[in-house]
């Protein structure tokens, strides 16, 4: 009797194995299966505010913690019937991730939506060799430091305004700012600040800038994607609060006029973002530079002031956030003379 329920509750757990493991969708060529554990990638559209397009919570308003493993699961509402007996909807499936961490709530998951942003991870992330790993970001609000530290602007009333409305950690709201009486108040605070800044403001640094870019389809005898920016240049239009006043603009002789990626990576990169094949890509660079400290000029009116780079190079990325899923480096070159 005893070996009978044995081989019974063998046969129990066996089929409950099975069914962990049992396929649910394919998105992309990557396979799930019931029982899987999935890590939590970033939020696409790198929102500072953390906000997932393809994550949220069953009930509640949690943060969602990037990087943290949970088993998929599934649960499938029935359909309905009307008075009549007749169906009024088709089982509804839904795809959820349980959380050590959280064990009464769900993170309920769009699967397909969350491969193809990046907010859930369907590969491992590689420790991949960039071009300039010391490189730190470029921040609106050094845009103006660096104006300051080239001598292109001066610490007036305006300058230090813009400053302030385009800190990351700014304690001021933008009416704060812009009142005269309040302005007022903390000016020697705000000017304090933009002078240690400026003071800091390493011009020897290689920093980066995050933008998009939009490449022609893949080249499998060159191995990549060629990229002719248009008439504005490689480096992106750098976007700041205030900018009706001080409008600051990138300027380099330099281009990248093809992005190298590797067969391998180009063919889960499309796939993953449903773009395979296609005459026209779109990705996501880190395009690095150095702040040249020669002559400072401002251009055009309204006035457009200068911010004269040497132009290193890029690492791609498919992602805004440029934090994995490396797709492939690139050096800069000199633009071609067209006389």
């Amino acid at each position: 009797m005893r070996n009978h329920l044995y081989i019974i509750l063998f046969l129990l757990l066996g089929t409950s194995c099975i069914s962990a493991q049992k396929p649910v969708a394919t998105i992309h060529g990557h396979t799930f299966h019931l029982g899987d554990s999935l890590t939590i990638g970033l939020p696409h559209d790198n929102d500072p505010s953390g906000i997932y397009k393809a994550l949220s919570w069953s009930k509640g308003d949690m943060e969602i913690p990037a990087f943290a493993k949970g088993e998929l699961k599934i649960h499938i509402k029935p359909f309905k019937m009307n008075v009549f007996g007749e169906r009024v909807n088709e089982p509804d499936t839904v795809y959820f991730l349980s959380l050590p961490q959280y064990p009464k709530d769900s993170l309920i998951i769009d699967l397909k939506e969350a491969v193809e942003r990046g907010e859930i991870l369907t590969e491992p992330i590689r420790e991949d060799k960039t071009l300039y790993p010391e490189a730190v970001e470029l921040r609106p609000s050094d845009y103006i430091v660096a104006l300051i530290k080239i001598g292109t602007l001066t610490y007036t009333d305006e300058v230090i305004q813009v400053y302030a409305k385009n800190l990351k950690d700014r304690e001021q709201t933008i009416d704060d700012i812009d009142d005269p009486l309040k302005f007022q108040r903390q000016r020697a605070t705000l000017l304090a600040k933009l002078k240690a800044a400026v003071e800091k403001f390493d011009l020897g640094r290689v920093y980066y800038l995050r933008h998009k870019v939009i490449t022609r389809g893949y080249d499998p005898k060159r191995s990549g994607y060629a990229w002719q920016p248009g008439v504005d240049g490689p480096l992106p239009d750098p976007a700041i609060v205030g900018e009706d006043a001080i409008r600051p603009s990138f300027f380099t002789e330099k281009e990248v006029p093809f992005i190298s990626v590797p067969a391998d990576r180009a063919e889960r990169f499309e796939k993953r973002t449903d773009t395979q094949g296609m005459g026209m890509q779109a990705f996501y660079v880190k395009s690095y530079i150095r702040i040249a400290p020669g002559t400072s000029y401002v251009a055009d009116q309204p006035p457009i002031y200068i911010i004269p780079v040497d132009y290193l190079g890029l690492d791609a990325y498919e992602y805004p956030h440029c934090a994995y899923y490396h797709l492939g480096s690139s050096k800069a070159v000199e633009m071609p003379y067209h006389p």
